[in-house]
């Protein structure tokens, strides 16, 4: 049995941890409503811009546009979102174990993979894995922005056209709900139009033609399409931190309750031994 000396120590290391993640569960708490506010916001107007792009499309099915060219797949680009941060449970391993698997499957296929990790975690642990990274993309979670989105997004448009990339998918996470996330692969490029009935192509008039101004609109549409996917990342980021914090501080919490019944059986049996030792000195003497 440990000295009580000990189990005060613990007893005092307990409750300093649960300090922390009593007030780490707190921040994220906080945060995590924050990001759900932006990621509304950032659906709303991806949901809207997709709705675009597809009805250009209706009844054009003939129209050949760059973008939605599909050939034969030689060279992919895989980026995928991780945090910059950790003590989020098995959000960023999750990612980490996906993208191994999924550079794998790319190369049994014969593809070569190009990697562009988002997120100081995954370019970290792919890097220490031996894989090559291009870091364009490793600093955008600190304080993202459409600017910063429009110019990584630029990279793929432009190597797409070239005949660099055949493909472009996307990994990150999605939140299904406030304590569970799902990983996403998304692929952008080439970009699949979806068919809906909601807009006519007849009742649909752009200005410019039709091919012109998807040339225009697309840059914008494909850096909504990454910008989304951080805003997605950073909420399950949240999400992942604040159920983690939350299972940590009720195990400490257990934890502190199981010592101090330690620490009290523990003084108890101390005096007794005390006790004890007093009565049978009386004892010896009379």
């Amino acid at each position: 049995m440990p000295s009580l000396k000990e189990t005060k120590s613990r007893i005092s290391s307990v409750q300093s941890t649960l300090k922390i993640t009593s007030a780490m569960k707190m921040i994220s708490s906080a945060k995590f409503h924050q990001s759900q506010i932006a990621v509304r916001k950032v659906q709303n107007y991806d949901k809207n811009l997709i709705q675009l792009v597809n009805s250009i499309f209706e009844g054009r099915e003939d129209m050949e546009f760059v973008y939605t060219t599909e050939r034969p797949v030689k060279r992919v680009a895989l980026v995928p979102f991780s945090s910059d941060s950790g003590l989020c449970g098995s959000y960023n391993s999750n990612v980490l174990k996906e993208a191994e698997l999924q550079i794998e499957n790319f190369r049994k296929e014969g593809k070569e993979v190009i990697i562009y990790p988002v997120g100081g975690k995954i370019t970290n642990s792919l890097s220490k894995g031996g894989y090559t990274i291009m870091l364009e993309g490793s600093k955008l979670l600190d304080k993202p922005s459409m600017e910063k989105c429009r110019a990584f997004s630029d990279i793929f448009m432009k190597k797409f056209i070239s005949g660099e990339f055949d493909q472009v998918v996307l990994l990150y996470h999605r939140l299904k709900r406030a304590s569970k996330q799902v990983l996403v692969e998304e692929t952008v490029l080439p970009y699949a139009v979806q068919k809906h009935k909601m807009v006519e192509p007849q009742d649909l008039l752009t200005e410019p033609a039709p091919l012109q101004f998807l040339e225009q609109i697309f840059p914008q549409f494909m850096a909504t399409r990454v910008y989304s996917a951080i805003f997605e990342s950073l909420v399950s980021e949240h999400s992942a931190r604040m159920t983690a914090m939350q299972i940590a501080t009720d195990n400490a919490n257990d934890l502190l309750k199981d010592l101090n019944i330690l620490y009290n059986k523990t003084r108890q049996q101390a005096i007794t031994t005390e006790l004890s030792d007093i009565m049978g000195g009386r004892i010896k003497r009379s």
